[in-house]
């Protein structure tokens, strides 16, 4: 075509062939087509200082800002500086199809009505100074000579994802369902895929085998590092944490994001938790919910057949061990001091009463702190005049409750409990969720320790827009009252905490230890499991045998079937407990059933528990001596 052909057809020789500047502009090619005046204030925008010094090199100049524009992070937070006419215009270009907007098209829309040409000819010179917008032309627009401006394709891609992310909140970026909510949120792809096609697809790639089997797709480097993420991480491992472990692997964040998002496994983003009161502003490799609880399922529920190498269990003790605070309340005068503190030498005194072994998760004196702080929450002593503590009504009420009764106080108390490590607001909706999930496992089975805790922190990060997190702590955040102090992998380790320190005292679950003697497993206990209303499969109609064995000089030995709790607290009550091991001894002495009488046990209650469970016939002084 001649160059006459040309000017006939209203287009220049430079712009035919691919030579006009395509709307897929990166922004690369924008800081080039600036000019060598522009690039100072492109400079201070981008590094969010106004007094700046710019470099001399130019080159050196460019690649920074090229830097700066690539942090998604960085991108969005200076795009919320700008002034509210050029962010009005920039949604506009989000908002169009491959954000190219023509001058008339601007000048002509509803949202820009306020704009006169000029305000607008200058928000475009401002945007293009910043390299946020970049002057191109449209096939349509070069039919009539119109100018037109694109968003270069990258940076526009960036705002959008981040602009879905403000909109859609943290489930998002943590579940699998979020992520294809997020791919289904195109028009184009979501008009191939009708809403129950989307359906079908989520049910069919959140299956567990579905879900094992894409983890073992991965590349071998990325599968082990998946699988170290999910097991001692949770599925949630940050750049800062990962640069500590002991590895020679350096980080690969989009490369492994690119990776484990085709995988529909996961993604690596930048993740901002500090609004919602958590400690974590970092680049983040992220297992998608479903699949982490797919693989931890894998190897942590039944099946596993690692064993831990020594168990500890507290059966009753708790409850036990109130009944005996209170004995001693009734029996004596217990002073506190101004503070409300109990006396050392009263205390020392206490502490003889309590059952001698508390396991070894936590001290007489920490068990008789627990005690005592639920006694003063719950109403159950008050302080008198003289400095002193008596039983109130609802005292004297709580021999008579039933264990299950009495349990399901100390747990209400203990998931409120505030003293525990961890933000309140965090553990206390974190502990709920643990509850809830510990109804799905199988008493009696051991399941790896960090298995509940993971589910429960992962589930609770997935609900944090649901319960309004962050406008909880947002006041407080800018307000400067309050900075966070709890990561996420401290919140998964504070419940850890909190299930040794408090569901193993009040018997709920048992632990395990490995050999060195630390902390790795857990399982549900009977008397648990009825506490949270699981079905207990135990045979029913059988013939019981006696579990009791009562000697005539006042010794009860009891032979444990797994499922002795109200038998053990009855005991408790009248008996004095004795050592330990794979049978229980008790003695039954003038004190302890004086005792039981005192906190409203009736005679007839502790003779039938004795004959009832007696292997033997109870000894005939026994019976006689108990009832003198």
């Amino acid at each position: 075509m001649t160059q006459g052909e040309h000017e006939k057809n209203g287009k220049q020789p430079s712009e035919t062939n691919g030579q006009v500047r395509s709307a897929r502009t990166r922004a690369s090619e924008a800081i080039a087509a600036l000019k060598e005046g522009d690039l100072p204030e492109l400079y201070r925008f981008w590094s969010g200082q106004r007094g700046a010094r710019v470099p001399d090199d130019r080159e050196l100049l460019r690649r920074q800002v090229l830097e700066w524009m690539n942090d998604a992070r960085i991108v969005t937070e200076r795009v919320a500086e700008l002034g509210k006419r050029m962010q009005a215009v920039l949604e506009h270009h989000l908002d169009a199809p491959r954000y190219q907007c023509s001058f008339p098209e601007l000048v002509n829309a509803r949202s820009l009505s306020y704009l006169s040409s000029y305000d607008l000819e200058a928000t475009l010179q401002a945007l293009q100074r910043h390299a946020l917008v970049v002057e191109s032309r449209s096939q349509a627009a070069l039919e009539y000579g119109v100018r037109a401006f694109s968003v270069p394709a990258d940076l526009g891609d960036a705002l959008v994802r981040s602009r879905r992310a403000r909109r859609r909140g943290v489930i998002d970026i943590f579940s699998l369902r979020g992520y294809l909510d997020r791919l289904y949120d195109d028009p184009a792809r979501a008009a191939r895929t009708p809403p129950s096609r989307q359906r079908e697809l989520y049910k069919m790639y959140v299956n567990d085998a579905a879900a094992v089997a894409r983890v073992e797709r991965l590349p071998p480097e990325l599968r082990a590092l998946v699988e170290k993420a999910v097991m001692e991480f949770g599925g949630i491992l940050p750049k800062s944490l990962y640069e500590r472990m002991d590895t020679t692997q350096e980080w690969g964040g989009r490369r492994w994001g690119h990776v484990l998002e085709e995988s529909l496994v996961g993604t690596v983003e930048r993740l901002d938790l500090s609004r919602q009161g958590i400690q974590h502003n970092d680049e983040t490799l992220l297992v998608f919910n479903e699949v982490a609880v797919a693989w931890l399922k894998r190897v942590a529920v039944p099946g596993d057949p690692d064993r831990p190498h020594d168990e500890a269990a507290l059966g009753v003790d708790l409850v036990s061990n109130i009944s005996r605070f209170l004995g001693f309340i009734l029996d004596h005068n217990v002073r506190f001091t101004v503070r409300g503190d109990i006396f050392k030498t009263t205390e020392k005194r206490l502490l003889e009463e309590l059952i001698p072994n508390p396991g070894r998760e936590l001290s007489r004196t920490e068990v008789l702190d627990f005690i005592y702080a639920f006694a003063r929450h719950e109403r159950i002593i008050e302080s008198t005049g003289e400095r002193t503590f008596a039983l109130t009504a609802h005292g004297r009420d709580w021999e008579s409750q039933s264990l299950e009764q009495k349990l399901r106080s100390l747990l209400d108390y203990a998931i409120e409990e505030r003293a525990q490590p961890g933000e309140p607001f965090h553990q206390v909706r974190m502990r709920h969720i643990l509850m809830r999930l510990l109804k799905r496992i199988e008493p009696g089975v051991w399941y790896d320790l960090m298995y509940g805790p993971f589910l429960a922190r992962n589930t609770y990060l997935c609900s944090l827009d649901e319960l309004e997190v962050e406008s909880h702590f947002g006041a407080r955040l800018s307000a400067g009252q309050y900075v966070p102090h709890e990561d996420v992998q401290r919140m998964a380790w504070n419940i850890v905490s909190w299930v040794r320190h408090r569901l193993y005292l009040l018997g709920i679950v048992d632990l395990g230890y490995d050999k060195p003697g630390r902390p790795v497993a857990m399982r549900l206990t009977r008397i648990g499991a009825r506490l949270l209303g699981v079905t207990d499969d135990a045979p029913e109609g059988e013939p019981r045998v006696g579990t009791l064995v009562v000697t005539p000089d006042f010794e009860v030995v009891l032979f444990p079937t797994g499922d002795d709790a109200e038998l053990v607290h009855d005991l408790d009550r009248f008996c004095k407990r004795g050592a330990g091991g794979a049978v229980m001894h008790f003695r039954i002495d003038e004190r302890s059933v004086h005792r039981a009488l005192s906190e409203g046990m009736f005679l007839r209650r502790i003779l039938n528990t004795l004959e009832l469970h007696s292997r033997t016939p109870v000894p005939q002084n026994v019976l006689y001596s108990i009832r003198d």
